[in-house]
């Protein structure tokens, strides 16, 4: 948020139009839900074929105008099944927690299990920032079209 202001700041002390970037729009907890929603109807369809788009960033699991609206599956053993974001595809993150402690994606996978789907809130570094945030992510479980569950998750900083 300072960071934004800054940069507003900025570019009204220049004379310029101050134009956000588009992975800096406030993303609701509506549209992270129906992004995760979206997911979930495609992956008991075609499972695999859903994976593929996610991890290439495609649309619509990745929004192109906001590019910071994405979706990211974990299995139930907290595997990253697919996620836009190569680095993190394939890997286990299970106990790894945030800068506070918390199993935060622990958290998510046992929600989604347990419950269904829900939100899990844990602190998150923000990228090009500086600094720890506050973020929330919304999931929710589903049996793919191969018979294994999955968590289906979107999230957003507060």
């Amino acid at each position: 948020m300072k960071s934004m202001f800054l940069k507003i700041t900025l570019a009204l002390c220049l004379g310029l139009s101050p134009v956000l970037a588009a992975d800096e729009k406030d993303i609701t907890e509506p549209q992270a839900i129906a992004k995760v929603q979206e997911a979930v109807k495609a992956i008991k369809k075609d499972a695999e074929g859903t994976f593929a788009k996610i991890s290439a960033g495609e649309a619509p699991y990745k929004d192109k105008e906001n590019p910071a609206l994405y979706v990211f599956v974990y299995d139930t053993a907290v595997n990253m099944i697919a996620h836009p974001n190569k680095d993190l595809q394939g890997k286990n993150f299970k106990g790894k927690p945030d800068v506070r402690g918390k199993k935060f994606r622990d958290e998510i996978v046992s929600l989604g299990v347990s419950k269904g789907k829900g939100w899990t809130d844990y602190h998150y570094q923000k990228p090009g920032e500086t600094g720890i945030f506050e973020k929330t992510t919304y999931c929710e479980k589903v049996k793919g079209s191969d018979g294994k569950l999955y968590i289906v998750a979107c999230g957003k900083y507060k």
